[in-house]
């Protein structure tokens, strides 16, 4: 009997829309929503998507005892999701433990601790993280960041942070841009990028030559996260970009970040940048310049594959390679913090942002 795969994904909007788009697309949560699912139908037609959006501006974030108690560690990690009959057709969704919970942007910083619903949700993070390990993390831009403050910008005695977040040095990054993924990160997914690295343009339509995958994404941020220290065992960076280093983070089997929009379309980002540049009074010169780097359309945008990803993420796809720190060769020896340099996955020498920590560690002053 065929079985479907059913997610339950708790969606925490963190943020409204602006006015323009909120008009006809509804809350952040929706919008993923929609680009989540066709996603999921793409890669497999088993994966059954289930959303519940929480209004965490408001207070509202899901309770613990909805989240599911499935160790993703045990074996098969990949039943952290919930399995019904294909004739379930009447499951109730809030039946369904939360097994993944992805954070939205926000116009938000972070850091802000004037807002009184960061603390809240950072405590909730480091709960879910630390006690729920059968749910799944994931966070775009504003929910990127407030994940890699949750989890890495921890201060203990003797020790900085691994990461810091904070206002980018070189200012706001906008428009379509490139981002240069790191083996780390694709290695864990070859569903979404198949070992023939020689071909320019792969399923999902990302690029990739010579050993580098590379994706085109919406930005529209100022702030980063900067890497302080070697990361924990385990972690990695997603992927850089000329102007922003640490473009998302990923720990097999539990969080997932990008810094950029995938679920941002041209339209969306555009109107955005406008609407914020009305708020923040920016230069109107500027506004122009960023509105022409965003584009007039989707085209050559890899936000399907980005969205393939998180979906395949959320499934636990990333399951079948066992344990992430064989995965990711041991963690932090692997990735040269002796000279900044080391072998690649496939035996590459590692170059660039993504994966060399010396000039992760020395990005701030550059």
């Amino acid at each position: 009997m065929p079985f479907r795969k059913h997610i339950h994904i708790a969606i925490l909007d963190t943020d409204l829309p602006v006015p323009t788009i909120y008009a006809h697309r509804g809350l952040y949560s929706t919008q993923f929503r929609h680009l989540l699912r066709a996603a999921a139908a793409t890669i497999n037609p088993a994966y059954e998507l289930h959303t519940t959006a929480f209004d965490v501006v408001g207070g509202h974030l899901p309770a613990y005892a909805s989240l599911s108690q499935h160790s993703s560690t045990s074996t098969p990690r990949a039943t952290s999701t919930h399995t019904a009959a294909a004739e379930d057709t009447t499951l109730n969704p809030l039946s369904i433990p939360i097994t993944a919970i992805l954070i939205t942007g926000s116009s938000a910083a972070a850091y802000d601790s004037t807002k009184p619903w960061i603390p809240p949700l950072i405590t909730f993070l480091q709960t879910v993280h630390s006690q729920y390990q059968g749910v799944r993390l994931f966070g775009s831009c504003f929910g990127h960041q407030i994940l890699a403050r949750a989890l890495l910008e921890l201060h203990t005695a003797g020790q900085q942070p691994y990461v810091s977040v904070e206002p980018a040095p070189h200012g706001k990054e906008v428009g379509l841009k490139s981002v240069v993924l790191t083996p780390e990160f694709t290695g864990a997914f070859p569903g979404a990028f198949p070992h023939r690295q020689n071909i320019q343009l792969d399923e999902q339509g990302a690029k990739g030559t010579e050993g580098r995958w590379e994706w085109n994404i919406q930005m529209i941020h100022g702030d980063h996260v900067r890497v302080c220290r070697p990361l924990p065992a385990g972690w990695c960076v997603v992927g850089a970009s000329e102007e922003c280093a640490v473009q998302g983070l990923y720990d097999p089997g539990r969080v997932l970040t990008y810094q950029g929009h995938f679920e941002f379309d041209a339209e969306v980002n555009r109107e955005t940048c406008v609407e914020f540049g009305r708020r923040e009074g920016w230069k109107a010169e500027d506004v122009e310049r960023w509105v022409q780097a965003i584009g007039a359309d989707d085209e050559g945008s890899d936000a399907v594959g980005a969205a393939e990803v998180v979906v395949r993420f959320f499934a636990g796809e990333d399951d079948h390679h066992g344990d992430g720190a064989a995965l990711l060769g041991g963690g932090v020896g692997v990735l040269g913090v002796g000279d900044g340099s080391g072998a690649g996955k496939y035996g590459e020498e590692k170059t660039g942002w993504g994966w060399n920590w010396l000039k992760l560690l020395r990005w701030k002053d550059d």
